[in-house]
């Protein structure tokens, strides 16, 4: 289609994205399976299939059609069978469906919860991740007498009193069996070599819920002898493989040095207990998927997979503002880049023999779309795309791509950004811009596809993004250099690169400037608008301004004094009320919208409603818009009806705020003009 003749994107095109996500190989390298998610508009939610994807040649189909959400895909070993969790009748169970086509049937039946499905090497077991037991059986009433420390976790909600425990069943039906027990979740089984061990991923200890430790744990599969304990707690443990000869365990992890802002990195032990050996040390860069985006729910990180031959382990890496597929050898642990592009890369995964590789590749004009290419250890690949299911959609839409730059931030450190520019601005023309913060603050922006920001330029603002220290993809220095430090030099940071982008680039008109984030990128809007003046429009999304009172009411947050913080409230109150943006609302004239999900246990509600109180009572343009029943990741996986409002309530702001003769920060009083945006107001809805 022509350029002239396309269209801006709009709030409705987020929900006729195709989301695709969890790609897995088949073991000969044949197809890709992977899933598909499209919103229900009618149902207000989601539907998620299962799609097969030939890497020659040939036409993607559908495999699942039903309705609700198939999840997790995993083919057999033989390749007749592929595995996955699907909530078709009503709750989540095991299922089964024949490659070549025919009817799925269930494995499982009761509350069990499964996820982590794995097949056992002969393609008789699959073992999963349950719960054992109904759903609140341990409730005689609906009083709750909380107990352990971790008993709630955004998006999930208040613990039910069951473990995660590992649980294997016959592929052709029968009996479950559990395989593990004891008073701790235990995660990600993985079959031994010869099929008489499971490995898995747990934390033992009583104060397991103090620490954010685990380790890799082996146990026979007959129940012939108890869990044995193969690492000893140094970090965190994600995805353990076996090596193809049985002899080693890998897994992602780290050592806590920097606690959670630690680079992840690939690991191996032997089966039979040591010392694990950190194979990617020398590699200054994190494993797994950090790139932050609008459209997909936790992506899938992808996992680790061996050579067949054990002399090199496959993953993805971050890379900057990119995503991409790297592998180790073992035995040096030599790290390579296995793909290269400007790109998001979500999910690794390999066939049998590691020649051929799939993953989800994205970029700042596509959501993501099954990618494959052929590996032959000659140097990294450009892959190549099989799907196109967005096409119809993105061939008539005018997107803007981004502009990238370097500028220095504090201390002469390079930060990376990226500049867009609004939709309609001629040459010689200004228009409003709006810096976007990332949340983390030890995530990042990049290459991805980012629905916000292309609905902001459609709408004729510029929009800037970057990653100040703290991010992802630079270096371990860079990422840990936020410590004890939330709003010190990562604040300079962005003002550095927002300066740059001023003397930059033209378009910017440095009288109409707006500033918005989420999470910790909430945060730091809060705390921007109570440092500078500079700004004339600000939204904050599922933010904290008080870094005090949040501390024992987040599900995490109590963990900030292990590290990010010096010490608990109580230990060093002065730095928690100097570092929380309420403490500097005197000097908070920017006109703030606070966008909040009412069950966001990550950055509880009463952190927007502190803020609000704060703002009103002393006069500054404010509004709080709350989202009943939404969590922390309202903007990517909240109810389809509820992401178009708060995308509505931002731009509108925006428009209220930042357009033509709209007052500047320092101002009176400005009405929202909801009215005008199309949002209705509901009696005992205020203005601000």
């Amino acid at each position: 289609m022509d350029s002239s003749s396309k269209r801006p994107i709009t709030l409705e095109d987020l929900l006729a994205l195709k989301i695709a996500d969890d790609p897995q190989m088949a073991p000969d390298g044949a197809h890709v399976v992977c899933t598909v998610t499209t919103v229900d508009t009618e149902a207000n939610g989601y539907r998620t299939n299962l799609w097969i994807v030939p890497f020659e040649r040939g036409m993607p189909w559908q495999l699942t059609t039903a309705p609700g959400r198939d999840t997790g895909p995993r083919w057999s070993p033989d390749g007749t069978r592929i595995a996955f969790v699907s909530e078709r009748g009503g709750t989540k169970q095991v299922w089964v469906i024949p490659t070549g086509g025919g009817e799925a049937h269930a494995l499982t039946s009761d509350a069990c919860s499964p996820s982590d499905l794995a097949w056992s090497p002969d393609s008789q077991w699959i073992a999963f991740v349950g719960k054992l037991g109904a759903e609140g059986s341990r409730q005689e009433s609906d009083v709750r007498v909380i107990s352990r420390l971790r008993y709630k976790q955004d998006g999930e909600g208040l613990w039910d009193g069951r473990w995660k425990q590992v649980f294997i069943v016959r592929a052709d039906g029968g009996a479950i069996r559990q395989v593990t027990e004891g008073e701790h979740d235990h995660l990600a089984p993985s079959w031994s070599p010869d099929g008489t061990h499971l490995a898995y991923a747990g934390n033992a200890s009583p104060d397991a819920d103090l620490a954010n430790t685990s380790d890799v744990w082996v146990v026979p599969v007959d129940g012939a002898a108890p869990p044995r304990r193969v690492t000893r707690g140094l970090g965190p443990v994600q995805f353990p493989s076996w090596s193809p000869d049985g002899t080693h365990l890998a897994y992602i992890g780290h050592d806590n040095a920097c606690w959670d802002a630690t680079h992840l990195g690939i690991w191996t032990v032997p089966a039979a207990g040591g010392a694990p050996v950190c194979l990617t040390r020398g590699y200054d860069r994190s494993v797994g998927h950090h790139l932050g985006s609008d459209i997909r729910a936790q992506p899938t990180s992808g996992g680790l997979t061996w050579a067949p031959d054990g002399g090199r382990l496959y993953f993805l890496a971050a890379d900057g503002g990119n995503t991409q597929i790297a592998s180790s050898s073992v035995p040096d642990g030599a790290v390579r880049l296995e793909t290269r592009g400007e790109h998001d890369v979500v999910g690794c995964t390999l066939d049998r023999a590691a020649r051929r590789v799939a993953c989800i590749e994205g970029d700042p004009l596509m959501p993501g779309e099954v990618a494959v290419a052929a590996l032959s250890g000659a140097g990294a690949q450009t892959l190549r795309r099989l799907t196109a299911w967005n096409a119809p959609l993105l061939d008539t839409l005018a997107l803007t791509a981004p502009e990238r730059f370097q500028c220095s931030g504090a201390d002469g450190w390079p930060i990376e950004g990226w500049a867009m520019k609004p939709a309609g601005i001629g040459k010689g023309g200004r228009g409003p811009t709006v810096l976007m913060i990332h949340g983390g603050p030890h995530s990042a922006y990049g290459n991805t596809f980012v629905h916000e920001f292309q609905l902001l330029c459609a709408e004729g603002y510029g929009v800037l993004f970057t990653n100040p220290r703290g991010s992802q993809g630079y270096g371990q220095a860079f990422a840990s250099a936020t410590h004890h430090d939330w709003g010190g030099k990562d604040y300079e940071d962005l003002m550095r690169a927002l300066d740059y982008a001023l003397a930059t680039y033209d378009w910017i008109d440095p009288g109409r400037l707006g500033v918005a984030g989420g999470s910790y990128g909430g945060f730091m809007t809060n705390w921007i608008v109570g440092h500078t003046q500079r700004f004339r429009a600000a939204v904050a999304l599922r933010s904290t301004c008080n870094r005090y009172s949040q501390w024992g009411t987040s599900d995490i947050a109590y963990q900030n004094g292990l590290w990010e913080f010096p010490g608990d409230p109580w230990e060093s109150a002065a730095f928690y009320l100097e570092r929380s943006p309420i403490t500097y609302v005197r000097q908070m004239r920017t006109p703030l919208l606070i966008l909040h999900g009412e069950n966001d246990l990550r950055c509880p509600i009463d952190q927007a409603e502190q803020l609000f109180v704060a703002l009103k009572k002393q006069g500054t343009p404010t509004l709080l818009v709350r989202f009943p029943g939404e969590s922390h990741g309202l903007s990517q996986s909240g109810q389809p009806k509820h992401r178009i409002a708060q995308l509505r309530h931002l731009v509108s702001w925006f428009r209220t705020h930042l357009h033509g003769d709209a007052p500047t920060a320092v101002a009176g009083p400005r009405q929202y003009d909801m009215e005008k945006a199309g949002i209705p107001l509901r009696e005992g809805e205020g203005r601000g």
